[in-house]
């Protein structure tokens, strides 16, 4: 027993020491408690957001100040209590503030109007009070009430159907229940709706039929397209231009004409038509593709252009290749077509000559061209010759007419010289004139034959100059100043075997002729018409031209001495010149004279 009531006393004596002797506050702010009259206490609060307090707005998460009071910085927009109308929150008022609207404003008659706790009306001191679910609708002021909508449907509304009820405070509608409306972004097509707002059901101007040139497509409150910012597409089919590479339209270019056609000469392998549309959005289609091979002949060219709005319009262009009008002889190879045309022949600008067309020999005639049409031994010296392949020469001119009517025999055309005593079939090489001689000094030719002659002088300057190629049909009054028979700007030295005897530029290194067609051509295609031997032609030789407008002139009736043109490979490049003219002896054999030949 004693035991029993030791342990009981040292027990209580344990438990008084072990006891706190901190003082507590009961019922104070930070005791984690909510006491009477706090908002909150640390983590705990009476409301956890601003819309439990009336806010419209919230910026962040409400939270607890130090003295237990709600931080209500993060509330915003405003809430009903606040003396402030927030009509876009259906506020009709706001404690005292009324914005001076009165009970006849409502069209409630005389009274005094006041605002209940919820910012609504309180129509009770109006004449006409107006009491929502009383069963009749105080109007204008309400707008319906439970089973009474005025006739009012969810159709009159804007909606495609759906069941319209009236709002729990009568001033509106309750439109939850309609379904569909225009103005609801959303497309209603079974209710013929095209568009609605901003949704245009991914729809263009261009998409709808117009042009890309539009402006925007646009939606009606009506839920209609609004096209006033469209374009209709263009049914301009028509051509802005129209050209060729080489040669010219006929007719000139005009919109309204479809169809042209255009000549070039043998010399164009091909040709390019282009054409530009005269609508911003039209297409073109050539064919066939550009740049076009030409064949001899008739070449077709459509030009389709297709309008904005599809529709189409045809041009052709018939382009003609015209046949080559070189000559090729199965004797002496290629003879190039020299048009006929009209050039001044010396500074006098009125001293003009006009030749007819001719084809001349594309080079001199070779050493392998003599013994092949004549049969004949080859006169040349050979020590001023490199090969068969260089011009014959060593020929006076007796030679070269002769050579020029057995040619003529061999292909079947008509000779063209005559000598009196001669006959040029049986013609040997013996038998021509190494002296002069009067018959052979007389011979006359027969211009109208077409077999081969020597070129007049005035033929053989015309082809020098290169014709009329740089401009085809005008006359070339330029010419006769070159310096050479090639293009112009160039170096002589590209065209012409000359200057061995000098220490020009250009100058051949070989104290001899080189084979025919090593150098450049012309721009008519003719080799070697300044340099490597001097050419015989028909003219007896004057010291000047008569004056004044010369037609196919054939030179003096008589004279001593023969003309030769275009310079040797020893000559300096002076001699060389279109417009430089030399004389010798008609029966004189030189090593640096030979010729070329010409037919109709």
């Amino acid at each position: 027993m004693r035991f029993t009531l030791l342990v009981l006393f040292f027990s209580a004596l344990f438990l008084l020491g072990s006891c706190d002797t901190k003082t507590k506050n009961v019922d104070a702010c930070g005791d984690g408690f909510l006491d009477p009259g706090e908002a909150c206490d640390g983590s705990l609060m009476t409301v956890t957001s601003c819309a439990e307090l009336g806010y419209y707005g919230q910026t962040d998460a409400l939270s607890c100040r130090s003295d237990c009071t709600l931080d209500l910085l993060v509330c915003t927009d405003g809430r009903c209590g606040d003396g402030i109308i927030q009509a876009g929150e259906r506020e009709d008022c706001d404690g005292e503030n009324l914005d001076e609207t009165t009970c006849e404003d409502l069209h409630l008659g005389s009274g005094l109007l006041a605002c209940k706790s919820s910012c609504r009306w309180d129509t009770s001191g109006c004449e006409v009070v107006a009491v929502c679910g009383d069963g009749t609708v105080a109007a204008p002021y309400e707008s319906c009430e439970s089973g009474d909508l005025q006739d009012t449907t969810c159709e009159n509304l804007g909606y495609y159907g759906g069941e319209l009820a009236c709002a729990d405070d009568c001033l509106s509608f309750d439109e939850s229940g309609c379904v569909g409306g225009c103005g609801d972004g959303v497309i209603q097509t079974d209710e013929g709706e095209q568009c609605d707002g901003e949704n245009l059901d991914a729809q263009t101007c261009l998409t709808r039929g117009f042009s890309q040139g539009s402006g925007a497509l646009g939606c009606t409150l009506a839920c209609a397209f609004d096209e006033t910012a469209c374009v209709p597409r263009s049914t301009n089919a028509d051509l802005a231009s129209l050209a060729v590479s080489s040669g010219a339209l006929t007719p000139a270019f005009s919109a309204g004409a479809t169809s042209y056609a255009v000549t070039v000469p043998p010399t164009v392998p091909t040709l390019t038509v282009t054409a530009t549309a005269s609508g911003p959005y039209a297409s073109v289609l050539i064919s066939p593709q550009q740049p076009m091979a030409l064949n001899l002949g008739s070449n077709p060219v459509t030009v389709t252009v297709t309008a904005e709005s599809g529709t189409q319009k045809v041009y052709t262009v018939v382009v003609t290749l015209l046949p080559s009008l070189d000559h090729e002889s199965p004797s002496i190879g290629t003879l190039k077509y020299v048009p006929a045309g009209t050039f001044q022949r010396d500074a006098t600008s009125t001293n003009l000559s006009t030749v007819s067309a001719f084809r001349m020999s594309r080079t001199e005639i070779t050493r392998s061209h003599w013994t092949a049409v004549t049969g004949w031994a080859d006169p040349s010296n050979v020590t001023y010759s490199v090969g068969t392949g260089d011009p014959v020469q060593r020929v006076n001119w007796y030679d070269a007419i002769a050579f020029c009517n057995k040619l003529s025999l061999l292909e079947g055309l008509t000779p063209v010289y005559a000598v009196s005593g001669v006959d040029f079939d049986t013609l040997t090489y013996a038998q021509i004139p190494a002296t002069n001689d009067a018959a052979w000094n007389a011979a006359t030719a027969n211009w109208s034959a077409d077999g081969y002659r020597l070129p007049t002088e005035m033929e053989w300057m015309w082809a020098a100059m290169g014709a009329d190629a740089a401009n085809p049909g005008v006359t070339n009054a330029t010419g006769y100043a070159k310096a050479f028979a090639g293009t112009i700007p160039g170096l002589i030295g590209d065209y012409a075997v000359f200057g061995y005897n000098s220490a020009e530029v250009g100058r051949t290194m070989s104290p001899s002729s080189s084979p025919a067609a090593s150098k450049l051509a012309n721009e008519l295609g003719l080799f070697d018409l300044s340099g490597n031997v001097w050419e015989w032609v028909w003219d007896w030789y004057s010291v000047g031209y008569p004056a004044g407008q010369l037609t196919d002139y054939r030179g003096e009736v008589s004279g001593t001495n023969r003309q030769r043109r275009g310079g040797d490979w020893a000559s300096i490049a002076s001699l060389c010149a279109v417009a430089y003219r030399t004389e010798a002896f008609t029966y004189g054999r030189d090593s640096n004279i030979g010729f070329r030949v010409v037919r109709p």
